[in-house]
């Protein structure tokens, strides 16, 4: 009866051991490697974890740190972590992201997968600018299953067609917020396609739109402005 006793308490220790094991190999690999990452800032012999999670007096299942640096309302939740150190002091320029003036996709502050990580997973993937998704102009098809044939058509050629856009310029990151840009097949670089990012930019979007890069034309009520800048005579 002992040798039973001491063989299932055996068994369950290994299970037990196993259990823990593979919950940690989870938490440790599941995120990538981020000091393989631009996320990596630590200083030679300092933990890259630590500049985002603390161990001791947390707040949140994620260890964020507790307080509120650079609080606002416009950067809360995670969008305050990503802020202090997107705002000029670490990365080698503030970003656009972080323009109050300038409309973001709609996310909900503090709630997990639904926050910045909707699209961005800090730990790193194999895609551009931590994306969690392929980095193309079409990327907003992953969730906005409608964008198509249902709406405006996606994936057309456009100077084919007869559209010549008025300005095909648009980079926020040199303070221009306004243009409607044509993309090649693959929605990796400029070309003569119309795509969701031709319209639409999840981060610096004009006032009062739905993150549309053309303004909306208030006295007309409508997105005329921005129908326009392709349909210039119709």
């Amino acid at each position: 009866m002992r040798v039973l006793f001491w063989v299932l308490a055996g068994l369950f220790l290994t299970a037990a051991i196993f259990v823990v094991r593979s919950g940690v190999d989870v938490a440790l690999s599941e995120h990538k490697d981020v000091a393989s990452t631009a996320h990596n800032v630590a200083t030679a012999g300092t933990p890259v974890c630590i500049y985002c999670h603390v161990p001791r007096d947390a707040a949140g299942q994620l260890l964020w740190p507790n307080g509120q640096p650079n609080a606002k309302s416009d950067f809360a939740g995670l969008k305050r972590l990503c802020f202090s150190c997107h705002d000029g002091t670490v990365t080698r320029e503030r970003s656009y992201v972080f323009n109050p003036e300038r409309p973001d996709h709609v996310r909900t502050a503090g709630v997990t997968g639904q926050d910045c990580d909707r699209c961005h997973d800090a730990h790193g993937t194999s895609n551009k600018k931590f994306l969690r998704v392929p980095a193309n102009a079409n990327f907003c098809w992953n969730c906005h299953f409608r964008a198509g044939p249902a709406d405006h058509p996606v994936g057309v050629d456009a100077i084919a067609a007869g559209m010549h856009p008025v300005d095909t310029q648009f980079n926020p990151k040199a303070g221009d917020y306004s243009g409607t840009r044509l993309w090649n097949e693959d929605g990796t670089g400029p070309g003569n396609r119309v795509m969701c990012l031709t319209c639409h930019n999840p981060h610096g979007g004009q006032p009062n739109t739905l993150i549309t890069t053309v303004e909306y034309d208030s006295e007309g009520g409508s997105f005329q402005a921005l129908c326009r800048s392709c349909h210039v005579d119709r």
